[in-house]
């Protein structure tokens, strides 16, 4: 495990990208595949997990939100929860926790714009899920997250 990693987002004159500050001040920058260039769009790391995984979401060219998973080696694979809608801007898939295991959880839209959560196995599997009692209409964030152990 390698301590002292840090990931966040920085923005330039033309859009967001993703960062990796490693132990040693060595900064890496990076883009998910498929990630807009223009406005707010780009790419958004949320969280890094003690090996040097990290996750979060990308906006595309029109605005909508995808996940990604950035190994350590540099390896950037993107996904969407399944039944995620797809082409509305600031909606679709949204990452925010990596643990140990490699396990992301987060949270996305359905075509309703109902909101649902989401565990992403190490394999890429994922299970989507809905808490019991809780709103899932439009507007509504379950907003799961992951425990670092």
């Amino acid at each position: 495990m390698r301590a002292g990693l840090i990931t966040g987002t920085y923005c330039d004159a033309v859009a967001c990208h993703g960062f990796l500050r490693d132990r040693d001040g060595t900064i890496t920058t990076f883009d998910a595949p498929g990630a807009g260039t223009s406005g707010f769009a780009g790419t958004f790391p949320f969280s890094i997990n003690p090996a040097g995984t990290i996750t979060g979401r990308y906006y595309d060219a029109s605005f909508a939100s995808h996940g990604f998973v950035r190994a350590r080696d540099g390896a950037i694979i993107t996904f969407d929860a399944p039944g995620a809608v797809s082409g509305v801007e600031f909606q679709g898939t949204s990452p925010f926790g990596v643990n140990p295991a490699g396990e992301i959880t987060g949270y996305y839209q359905d075509m309703n714009l109902a909101t649902h959560g989401f565990v992403r196995a190490r394999d890429g599997t994922i299970t989507t899920f809905d808490v019991p009692g809780a709103a899932t209409g439009p507007g509504t964030s379950p907003l799961a997250s992951t425990r670092l152990e």
